[in-house]
């Protein structure tokens, strides 16, 4: 395992053909929006991206970009495993290092001063420059010293980026207040809906009549909102469920995991899971069962920024107990 899973700088994709799906995944992630025209969604919360805004990511929270065409869609990302980050952080005596991901759990930073975004962007870059520096072939004879000499670059810059990603943290925790338009409301109400429901038996015409709103209005918001359907952000949430079972639940069967994730027959679970993830159940609870912390509001959404008296949004608190 590497410490840097995923660095990409000022990647730009297109939103017409790229694959932006709903995900999750293990890592920490640090985004950076530099250009275009966006919408994120990170749970049931939708953000209408800025350039320079950055957001701090658990993976294991469901989102999804939905870049709108036709401006090119350019976007930093960095995903780093907390668990090896964990023991430098321990060597340097400073446990709130990571503080930043886990008590602003998803979070969006907004008008950051010019020197401090320059210093951060640059880190992006480097580090985003050295991974893909260790995925060609190196011209060391020790191909063993050139992988630790690589990993403990990389270790030294994602500590330098935490540092300043701690720092932005400590000192833009002013909340941005934002009101909702009418189609965001009736889509984090959706959202609310699928998340207290997705392992019941759930279909388009039982969340319209739950909500008391059209199905066809409500597919239609949805996608134009999110980018994706409601289908495809229901079977996102069931085997986001099923990833936590699996890594936190040694003892439950794959079939127990499954039915509790909201599928009914184990066949389709394992297919699903195979396609979404690209590893059978069995394999993923090998790869990432361990005992883990899930702090009680692990779905905790906040909008933060600097500017006093300039508020723009409200973002809700989730507990999951």
């Amino acid at each position: 395992m590497k410490t840097c899973n995923l660095a990409f700088y000022r990647n730009r994709g297109n939103p017409k053909s790229d694959n932006f799906d709903f995900h999750s995944h293990s890592d920490f992630e640090i985004y950076m929006f530099h250009e275009g025209n966006c919408n994120y969604l990170i749970n049931n919360t939708v953000y209408y991206l800025q350039p320079g805004d950055i957001i701090l990511m658990n993976g294991l929270t469901l989102h999804r970009a939905n870049p709108l065409p036709p401006e090119p869609y350019e976007r930093s990302v960095i995903h780093f495993s907390s668990e090896l980050i964990q023991s430098n952080v321990d060597v340097l005596d400073f446990p709130e290092l990571l503080s930043p991901f886990n008590t602003f759990n998803n979070c969006l930073f907004r008008n950051i001063p010019g020197e401090l975004l320059s210093r951060i962007e640059k880190l992006i870059e480097k580090i985003a420059d050295l991974y893909e520096e260790s995925k060609q072939t190196s011209m060391m004879y020790d191909m063993a010293l050139n992988n630790r000499f690589s990993e403990a670059k990389m270790q030294t810059l994602v500590i330098q980026l935490l540092f300043e990603i701690f720092e932005l943290s400590q000192t833009h925790l002013n909340r941005l207040i934002q009101v909702e338009s009418e189609k965001a409301q009736h889509v984090r109400r959706i959202i609310l809906w699928i998340e207290q429901h997705y392992h019941e038996n759930v279909t388009l015409d039982s969340i319209a009549k739950s909500l008391i709103i059209s199905k066809y209005y409500m597919s239609h918001i949805f996608k134009e909102v999110t980018g994706g359907t409601i289908i495809k952000y229901l079977m996102g949430c069931r085997i986001n469920r099923a990833k936590r079972l699996l890594q936190t639940e040694p003892k439950k069967s794959i079939s127990e995991v499954g039915l509790e994730a909201g599928f009914k027959h184990t066949s389709h679970f394992s297919r699903i899971f195979l396609e979404k993830t690209g590893m059978t159940p069995s394999d993923y609870r090998i790869k990432y069962c361990k005992t883990q912390q899930f702090s009680s509001a692990t779905e905790n959404t906040f909008y933060l920024n600097d500017r006093k008296g300039q508020s723009e949004r409200v973002c809700s608190t989730i507990e999951i107990n």
